[in-house]
């Protein structure tokens, strides 16, 4: 483990980014960038970006979705938890999930997450919603489903008192 850790804390201040398949089920650190399988067809082993394609536009797109622990940052993973890189394939070609296996027990919420929540307080048009994290998130009327400026949403908010 020890050294897992050590070869993810040399690639992070090399600054390199490694092939994702290289490091599958090893120790990643937030940070590091990772290629995908198309981008290590296009950079070679080195990382160069200096191999000449001649049907470089003929190259199929692969679909690689971002789990945990995972951004996508331009064409490349960004690493945003620690812990062990994980990777399962799709059932048609190329692709699949990656994501970071870590020993985090708690919810982290990131925008863009489809969550259930108790309404907490309203506030004008904006609604607090307690969806698990650290701190309440803040909605605005128009974020329901079916909302509108004219077909406000009737919600109360949840007592305190059990």
């Amino acid at each position: 483990m020890a050294e897992a850790a050590g070869v993810a804390a040399e690639s992070l201040v090399g600054g390199r980014a490694r092939a994702a398949c290289t490091v599958l089920n090893q120790v990643v650190l937030p940070g590091e960038e990772l290629l995908l399988p198309e981008q290590e067809d296009a950079e070679g082993p080195g990382g160069t970006g200096e191999r000449l394609r001649l049907n470089a536009g003929a190259r199929p797109r692969v679909r690689v979705v971002c789990g945990p622990g995972l951004r996508r940052c331009g064409d490349r993973l960004l690493v945003t938890k620690c812990g062990r890189l994980r990777h399962k394939e799709p059932g048609g070609s190329g692709g699949g999930v990656y994501w970071v296996d870590s020993q985090q027990k708690r919810y982290v919420p990131v925008k863009g997450d489809h969550v259930i929540g108790i309404v907490t307080a309203k506030s004008g048009d904006i609604f607090k919603v307690d969806v698990g994290g650290s701190e309440p998130a803040s909605l605005s009327y128009l974020a329901f489903e079916g909302a509108t400026k004219r077909n406000r949403p009737n919600v109360q908010a949840a007592s305190s008192r059990l």
